[in-house]
């Protein structure tokens, strides 16, 4: 049987850890082990944690950082330390339903993928419901590589994936965040953008976990969760533009070292696609730097010309720009007017629908 750990980040999450560990308790498919990364507690965490670990029917192991390592290192650091084959990421102030265990192993072994992502619903600091966060995610839905958008992500709380997925590339070199100025990329996007790359996501629609918002967060929207989640706003457009073409050229730089040093392996093939599929990314996003940045009203029109011609605005549910994007460049680009509306809600909120992994800034 594929084999499961559970990885547990905390810090100074006493409050609401009881929950959470006996949620992991109560699965319908016990774990291999939990794995649980402290990352510099200084409240009852590890007094918690231990006291569980006595009465847990499954191995529990502590890591305690001598150093805060900050979220998605201490993640992503504990993840090459579990012995699962399959992980699944917990957040320690959050509730776990039953079944999210097997009905994610299920999925993720039935449709030979690298990655499992579902549903939640949010609840406050008493447990109460909140709302429902969809994710995109209507229907129970197979992703093939490279179909779902480039620039997105699922909470990290919702996903189960393969352990030899961050094993292909060292997550020390997945570069800076394409939203967040000076942050390396979050963990969460970087599964994502394994997965997305190198083979199938597979999505679940009901909710098998429940978020728990801070005190301190407002009631926000569930969309705008990811976009909370990120960090804080873009900044100007052009910076964002600017920090998209350096991650994009970043990614298919190292998907094209990966194909290069495991020629023999099937997934080879696979990272070379993905790695002219990012270059792709780059090259869109010169495009759109020179359309909102070039002097010449010529030079402005004739990349939104050759980025029509790429087919670049085509559907977002198919992985392209969209409409939206396409008013934004025309109008506050080639035509340098003003241009709100439209474009102001895609960057900031990704629209009233959001598609399976997009984040609120998916442009």
């Amino acid at each position: 049987m594929t084999t499961v750990s559970v990885l547990l980040a905390t810090r100074n999450g006493a409050r609401h850890l009881e929950a959470q560990l006996q949620s992991i308790l109560k699965q319908s498919v016990s774990p291999h082990e939990l794995y649980v990364a402290d990352d510099g507690s200084t409240d009852e965490t590890l007094r918690i944690v231990s006291d569980f670990a006595v009465r847990a029917h499954f191995p529990v192991r502590i890591r305690m950082n001598t150093e805060p390592e900050g979220q998605s290192d201490n993640f992503l650091g504990a993840a090459m330390m579990c012995e699962g084959e399959v992980i699944a990421l917990a957040d320690q102030g959050d509730e776990w339903h039953p079944e999210k265990l097997e009905r994610c192993l299920d999925a993720l072994i039935r449709e030979d993928a690298l990655l499992c992502v579902h549903s939640a619903t949010l609840i406050d600091e008493g447990s109460h419901y909140l709302g429902y966060l969809g994710q995109g995610i209507e229907r129970n839905t197979v992703h093939e590589a490279l179909v779902l958008p480039p620039w997105g992500t699922f909470l990290d709380m919702t996903q189960m994936f393969r352990r030899e997925l961050l094993s292909f590339i060292d997550f020390r070199l997945r570069g800076p965040d394409d939203l967040v100025s000076d942050a390396a990329l979050q963990h969460d996007r970087w599964i994502y953008f394994l997965a997305h790359g190198l083979g199938r996501i597979v999505t679940l629609s009901h909710p098998l976990a429940r978020r728990r918002q801070p005190r301190t967060a407002p009631r926000a929207a569930p969309n705008s969760v990811l976009w909370r989640q990120s960090g804080g706003q873009p900044g100007s457009l052009p910076d964002l533009l600017e920090r998209r073409h350096a991650a994009a050229l970043h990614r298919s730089n190292l998907l094209a070292q990966f194909a290069l040093e495991r020629p023999r392996r099937p997934i080879a093939v696979q990272a070379r696609i993905a790695a002219i599929y990012w270059r792709s990314q780059s090259d869109i996003y010169t495009l759109r730097k020179t359309i909102h940045q070039a002097a010449s009203f010529s030079e402005r029109n004739a990349a939104l010309s050759r980025l029509l011609a790429m087919g670049t605005y085509g559907r977002r549910d198919a992985g392209m720009l969209g409409s939206a994007e396409l008013a934004k460049d025309l109008v506050g680009g080639v035509l340098q007017l003003a241009f709100s509306r439209g474009g102001r809600r895609s960057l900031d909120r990704g629209g009233p629908r959001q598609r399976p992994g997009a984040t609120p800034a998916d442009s």
